[in-house]
C-alpha cells in the first residue's frame, strides 16, 4: 500500500496482513529542506515506532519505542487498507467511466466519519463543500488497486489523498525490534 497525502511530499510504504494483524510501514516526509522518516512495526496489538525526524531528539542506542496499548489500537487501525478504502462505501454518486475505472462523489460529512476525522464545520467561517470527489481503479480480478479522494479539511477546503494497493497475497513477515534497541526495556 502506498499513500500520498497533500502536497508535502509525504509517502507511506509498507505491507499489512489483516488476517494475522501484522504489518510494517515506513513514512517519509520532506518539508522545509529536511527529511523525516518514521517506521512502524505492527504485531497484533503491539506497535513499535522509530523516528528519525531532524528536529526531535532520538536515542541512537535504543531508537525504537513500544507504543502504549491505547495508542497502538488506533495506529494499527490506521494502517488497515480496508478501513482506508471505507469512504468508497459512502459514495453518493458513482459513474463507471470504463471497465475498471470509476468516478464519483461522497458526502463531506460521510468521508470525515469513514476516515475517523473531525467533521468539517462552517463555524470557522470557511465554506465547506457538501461533497468531495473521488476516482477509483480495479484490477482484472475486481480488486481495488488505486483511488484518489479529496479529503475535507476541518476549516474548509480539501487535500488530496492517493492510495495504491498492490502485491495481493504476498506473505508478510514482521519481527519485533531487538529488545536491546527498544527504549524502556533492559
Amino acid at each position: 500500500m502506498t499513500i500520498k497525502i497533500d502536497t508535502t511530499d509525504a509517502r507511506l510504504d509498507g505491507a499489512m496482513d489483516p488476517t494475522q494483524k501484522i504489518g510494517a510501514f515506513t513514512a517519509t516526509t520532506q518539508r522545509n529542506g529536511g527529511t523525516s522518516t518514521i517506521e512502524w512495526r505492527i504485531l497484533d496489538t503491539v506497535v513499535y515506532l522509530k523516528s528519525s525526524t531532524p528536529s526531535l531528539a532520538s536515542n541512537k542506542d535504543k531508537p525504537w519505542r513500544r507504543v502504549s496499548p491505547a495508542e497502538a489500537g488506533s495506529l494499527a487501525e490506521g494502517f488497515d487498507g480496508a478501513k482506508m478504502a471505507n469512504p468508497l462505501t459512502q459514495a453518493v454518486s458513482v459513474q463507471r467511466t470504463s471497465a475498471r475505472h470509476f468516478t464519483g462523489t461522497f458526502s463531506t460529512a460521510a468521508v470525515a466519519t469513514a476516515l475517523s476525522l473531525p467533521t468539517p464545520s462552517t463555524s470557522s467561517g470557511a465554506t465547506t463543500a457538501p461533497t468531495v470527489a473521488f476516482t477509483a481503479d480495479l484490477d482484472d480480478q475486481g480488486r481495488l488497486t488505486r483511488y484518489h479522494l479529496d479529503v475535507p479539511r476541518t476549516k474548509g477546503g480539501t487535500y488530496p489523498l492517493d492510495l495504491a494497493y498492490s502485491d495481493f497475497g504476498t506473505p508478510v513477515t514482521v519481527q519485533a525490534p531487538p529488545a536491546e534497541q527498544i527504549a524502556g526495556t533492559r
